[in-house]
């Protein structure tokens, strides 16, 4: 079962909001619904709410965060959430019709925002290490229609956007787990543009803080990171998420996390 936090619905609206969703019970077999509300009567996220919606969504192994917001700085407050869980922001039109006598129309929308989120768990969100997602998007060199793999990941809104995020990981696997021909097998491997190797292999290391042990709402395991190396045993250089440039020697290898921290 999936567990959606309704995070900066004003706090007014979450009696009406729980009712109604109690009458139609039926709508939300699958999930979970709860509630990091808005203190005052009007849709608003604050950096306290953020943290406290992180801290409950790793409670949960299906985590889904519908912000309600008519803030116009807004995304700061989205990019703080969807590296680590599921996000989308619910459509704010609906929320009068929690102040109408029948909200109806809030359920319904409700509803079909789960829905869409079900088969984004079941289509998209990463399952195993082995999932493409868990690549580092600042850090592994794709090219042409593979840079979009991630955008495709985290985008909602339309059923076809499930459809192109399960084609994107396709083609992407197909073209980035290649062979590797070691000293005494051949294993696959992600390996990208600039012929650097990806490993997930390696002895695990290096907890990250929270939430960093999260992405996409999928649990990492502990320690969990990339050994990365130059096919050929090359020296190269490797971005992490912050820009900064890190360069590897020949022989070498650097350690990264799926969101591009370098782990020392």
């Amino acid at each position: 079962m999936g567990t959606a936090f309704l995070l900066g619905i004003p706090s007014g609206y979450v009696k009406t909001a729980k009712n109604a969703v109690a009458k139609n019970a039926n709508m939300f077999t699958d999930w979970s619904i709860k509630y990091v509300p808005s203190p005052r009567n009007e849709a608003e996220i604050s950096p306290r709410l953020v943290e406290q919606a992180k801290e409950s969504a790793r409670q949960h192994e299906d985590a889904h965060i519908l912000g309600f917001s008519a803030q116009k700085d807004r995304r700061r407050f989205e990019d703080q959430i969807k590296p680590y869980f599921r996000f989308r922001w619910f459509e704010h039109s609906f929320l009068k019709c929690l102040g109408s006598p029948d909200p109806s129309l809030f359920v319904q929308r409700l509803a079909s925002d789960l829905a869409e989120e079900s088969e984004w768990t079941t289509r998209v969100k990463p399952s195993d290490l082995g999932s493409p997602l868990l690549l580092p998007e600042c850090s592994f060199e794709s090219k042409g229609n593979h840079l979009d793999l991630w955008r495709h990941a985290t985008s909602y809104g339309d059923p076809e956007n499930i459809v192109s995020a399960e084609k994107a990981i396709h083609k992407f696997r197909n073209t980035y787990h290649r062979k590797v021909n070691l000293a005494t097998f051949s294993t696959y491997k992600w390996v990208d543009e600039r012929d650097r190797v990806y490993g997930r292999d390696g002895e695990r290391h290096g907890n990250p803080p929270f939430p960093r042990g999260w992405k996409y709402s999928y649990k990492i395991e502990p320690g969990f990171h990339f050994d990365v190396t130059h096919l050929d045993g090359r020296k190269f250089v490797l971005y992490d998420v912050h820009r900064q440039a890190h360069q590897v020697t020949t022989d070498s290898y650097l350690n990264v996390d799926p969101h591009g921290y370098v782990i020392t």
